[in-house]
């Protein structure tokens, strides 16, 4: 076991959750960063596979882990998405050096890797249940738009051109560039004068966050990963960000999605807004990424980003 934690400590963190006659079988860490680990681990007194999440104080995200059970709750219940089953949650510091999460384990493969491995009917089939089940995230709505709190209810105020601003101000972490967006908004402030429902946007939908299972001779959605980011938004925050990265959608996938959230006449002019948004929150110096900047930079009429500093 190589996850830096005493074997102890570890075991008294999930006898919390399991009871005195749990026994630790294997473990191994799936990431980690400063202050920062998500460890699966095989026990046995049950026989189980989890998912632990620890986050200290000096973590590099913010780690609401309360409020990811909640949401990973809400999805389950509302989509037939299939999700990790809650097993414990606690950010209050109170007994442990760390918030922590543990969940069930979910087997699956990274959309990334299997998406070179399927034939052409099985690449069509896997985007229908891609289409699908963004979709029914996106049918998740909220009484208003902006943050969502603990209990699973939306925490902003005004209008959305309003709280997208708020949003925009949150994620993009350079004050010029937000300012640069943030006029941009205002600049076309009637595209999203229409916007009036607040949806569930999961904004982190990229082909290492959609898994899938092969079994019984077919490729099946096992789940999707990582509702960290979640907020109440408009839905088009996701297709845009879908649009613009490679291998994400297909004919199949909007035919499926269209079937229970058909896209809104908008959606075309607005989409390089949103996605111009995303790549000033990435903000990476890459040849790709600074390239995608700079051609929506054109498409959008604003001067050429050389980079982000």
């Amino acid at each position: 076991m190589e996850s830096g934690i005493p074997h102890d400590l570890l075991l008294q963190l999930l006898r919390g959750t399991f009871g005195t006659r749990v026994e630790l079988v294997n473990c191994q860490v799936g990431n980690r960063h400063h202050d920062y680990l998500v460890l699966l681990i095989q026990l046995a007194h049950p026989s189980i596979q989890v998912v632990v999440k620890l986050a200290g104080p000096e973590a590099p995200y913010a780690c609401p882990f309360d409020r990811t059970a909640t949401l990973h709750r809400l999805v389950a219940a509302r989509t037939t998405i299939p999700m990790p089953q809650i097993l414990a949650v606690d950010v209050s510091y109170q007994h442990w050096p760390w918030r922590y999460l543990i969940k069930t384990y979910i087997p699956g493969q990274e959309w990334a890797v299997v998406q070179g491995r399927m034939s052409m009917e099985e690449l069509s089939d896997a985007y229908r249940q891609m289409g699908e089940a963004v979709a029914q995230l996106h049918s998740i709505h909220f009484q208003k738009f902006g943050v969502l709190s603990v209990d699973g209810s939306a925490q902003g105020e005004g209008t959305y051109l309003a709280v997208l601003t708020a949003h925009a101000w949150r994620v993009v972490k350079t004050p010029r560039l937000c300012e640069l967006f943030c006029s941009l908004l205002e600049r076309h402030r009637q595209l999203f004068s229409d916007v009036q429902r607040a949806d569930l946007c999961h904004e982190d939908l990229h082909k290492h966050n959609i898994l899938f299972q092969h079994r019984q001779g077919r490729w099946h959605l096992a789940t999707i990963l990582d509702f960290d980011k979640a907020w109440a938004g408009h839905h088009e925050t996701d297709l845009a960000r879908l649009d613009l990265w490679k291998g994400m959608t297909s004919r199949e996938f909007w035919q499926s999605y269209e079937a229970i959230c058909p896209v809104e006449p908008l959606y075309r002019e607005r989409r390089p807004i949103y996605q111009f948004l995303w790549c000033l929150e990435y903000a990476r110096p890459t040849a790709e990424h600074l390239a995608d900047t700079r051609r929506l930079c054109e498409e959008l009429g604003l001067p050429r980003l050389e980079g982000f500093d």
